[in-house]
């Protein structure tokens, strides 16, 4: 039996760049203009197969790679290059997505929605928007190792590039609502997570606006102060993470050429951040728990990255719920309570553009059993119901099947209005329309809540 893991760490066809020529990349029209990065501490191959090993030790049942002809490796521009990736990375990262949970697929980004559109997308039956559409739960983007390397970054003359391709992709994230994306060369893959700064109302209201990141980036200007700023005029809405502001995004950089037993390579990671952004918690916040973690669920826990349930812990898990990285994680989550603290108990995570996943059925209870209800809604929510367990997950599983129970969850809903009785409506956590009057939702910041017995429901307006 081959492996998936076997599969996604075999070595990646050789690319020749020699017709590649220098160049400025593109650009995006945005307010978002990234001054630097930092390491992605716990994304490593130790950590992801420890989270996927069960999956990753599954009997890979898809095709193998094709074998290459001379002129298909040779690239000269973007579109060669997508040629190259399209045909040898991303079926096989696909073929090992498919048998998994949500079959999440790699794909052009043109075929979700309108707005922004990187040059790819991760789409999943389980993740649309609430207009029923395929959400791009992990926006990508191509460029060309000639033109955009990761040292960019601390080379003065060529830091304007560095600074336009990645805003432009964390753009292309704030406008999917994603914590996750990534950017492809022929040289490696950068993953990146993006997490949202706290700012006052007050303060961001009167806040100057930044001008096009592009704009500052071609003439290779390396400070905020340096960027040309228009007047805030406008009042201040915070149900759009393009307004948002961001902490340094985190990033890790796989090369092209990493293989074999032990190191994270293109495909691994690849396959990593799609199963990460389809079935486990991928709405932007303020801060993250540790890749390998569990929170609390309606009946048991719920493991943060995977979307794994199980009734009770064993000793050899970490239990940290998502607020808890503000004081004991590293990165942009340890500044958390530092900044603006005064509006982090108070935080409405934005769903606007938040996938709403459906519910597994008919799953074995000889595979690992996994929730998307921690991606639904924009925040990590669990539906009602008979909690998942997830059997034998490693050695020192001591699983007493304890139940726990756990505190009223706010769900983000669309409330809408029936066209006859006229009364107002909303799907609750178990998929069922509920009737209710206007006004038994009350009004808080940025929209409106309703009681439920179990749950309390979020929504931004009313119709």
């Amino acid at each position: 039996m081959v492996s998936v893991l076997r599969v996604l760490t075999q070595p990646n066809v050789g690319v020749s760049a020699e017709a590649v020529t220098h160049g400025s990349n593109s650009i995006v029209t945005t307010s978002i203009a990234v001054e630097n990065w930092q390491p992605w501490p716990d994304f490593d191959y130790g950590t992801l197969t420890r989270i996927f090993r069960r999956e990753l030790d599954e009997e890979y049942r898809g095709e193998p790679e094709p074998r290459p002809l001379n002129n298909d490796l040779r690239i000269c521009n973007e579109e060669t290059l997508e040629d190259v990736l399209r045909r040898f990375i991303s079926p096989i990262v696909n073929y090992a997505l498919n048998w998994q949970l949500g079959s999440p697929h790699y794909g052009r980004g043109s075929r979700c929605g309108p707005g922004y559109r990187p040059d790819w997308s991760v789409i999943s039956a389980s993740c649309l928007d609430e207009y029923g559409r395929y959400a791009n739960v992990l926006p990508g983007d191509t460029k060309l190792d000639a033109k955009w390397w990761s040292g960019m970054v601390d080379e003065e003359d060529n830091f304007g590039e560095w600074q336009k391709v990645v805003s432009q992709i964390v753009t292309y994230m704030a406008s999917h609502n994603t914590r996750y994306g990534f950017i492809i060369t022929d040289a490696c893959v950068v993953a990146l997570r993006i997490t949202r700064r706290p700012i006052g109302v007050g303060l961001a209201a009167g806040r100057p606006r930044r001008e096009a990141a592009a704009g500052a980036a071609s003439g290779h200007q390396r400070h905020i102060s340096d960027i040309t700023m228009t007047s805030g005029a406008s009042s201040y809405h915070d149900d759009d993470p393009l307004q948002w502001e961001y902490h340094n995004p985190e990033y890790i950089n796989i090369p092209w050429g990493a293989h074999g037993r032990g190191r994270l390579t293109i495909k691994l990671a690849l396959w990593c951040l799609a199963m990460m952004a389809t079935n486990g918690d991928s709405y932007i916040d303020y801060s993250y728990p540790d890749l390998d973690s569990w929170r609390s669920g309606e009946r048991g826990y719920i493991h943060n990255t995977s979307g794994a349930r199980k009734a009770a812990l064993s000793g050899i898990d970490h239990y940290l719920e998502p607020g808890q990285a503000a004081e004991e994680s590293a990165g942009p989550s340890n500044a958390l309570r530092h900044e603006g603290a005064d509006t982090y108990d108070n935080i409405l995570s934005w769903a606007g553009h938040n996938p709403v996943p459906l519910s597994p059925a008919n799953q074995s209870e000889d595979v690992p059993q996994l929730s998307q209800a921690g991606n639904a809604f924009g925040g990590p929510v669990d539906e009602e119901g008979e909690a998942y367990e997830e059997k034998g997950r490693g050695r020192g599983d001591d699983d007493d099947h304890t139940e726990v129970g756990a505190p009223p969850k706010r769900i983000n809903v669309r409330v809408e209005k029936r066209t006859i009785t006229r009364k107002v409506y909303f799907v609750d956590a178990k998929g069922n329309e509920k009737e209710t009057g206007k006004a038994e939702w009350r009004k808080v910041a940025g929209g409106y809540e309703f009681q439920g017995r179990k749950h309390v429901y979020f929504t931004k307006k009313l119709p």
